[in-house]
């Protein structure tokens, strides 16, 4: 029973692993496309505004914060996505770049751009559900353990042990 446990836990992981490496490239991708394509926030504007799915709370906060400081939003958008998927491809911090994975998906949704994004919604709630997996597949972790498999007692030399 406990081989079948351990079978249970090492699949977990490499379920988690894959999540968490795929999601990160996915949006490390959009990112880097907006990064270096000539991302810009303007034309969403207007269309997030007139558009009649979005809550009109999320509308008001596009025409009157948005609208008003787009040159900060080309900056962080772009930028965000980046530094999600670098956090999550290498394992550094990924329940924070989760987090801010969902919130990002969760106002392109809000903006009505549907796409993919409910799947990788969908993701980055499973890495906010799995803390202690993701934690343990880190790459703090796999350092740490590569560390303590690599040590060893090195004895000096008997003529120098005086």
């Amino acid at each position: 029973m406990n081989n079948y446990q351990n079978i249970i836990h090492y699949i977990q992981y490499i379920i988690i692993f894959i999540i968490r490496v795929g999601s990160g490239g996915y949006i490390f991708v959009q990112g880097w496309e907006k990064l270096t394509g000539g991302f810009t926030i303007n034309g969403l504007v207007p269309v997030v505004i007139q558009n009649e799915d979005s809550p009109i709370w999320f509308k008001l906060f596009f025409e009157h914060i948005v609208a008003h400081t787009t040159g900060i939003f080309n900056i962080i958008v772009p930028l965000g996505e980046v530094a999600i998927g670098l956090g999550l491809l290498f394992g550094i911090m990924s329940q924070i770049a989760s987090f801010f994975g969902a919130f990002v998906m969760l106002n392109y949704i809000l903006s009505d751009m549907i796409f993919t994004y409910p799947v990788q919604l969908a993701f980055f709630i499973i890495l906010l559900m799995n803390p202690a997996i993701l934690n343990k597949i880190s790459l703090k972790s796999m350092i740490l353990y590569i560390k303590e498999k690599g040590e060893y007692k090195h004895e000096s030399h008997p003529a120098r042990r005086r």
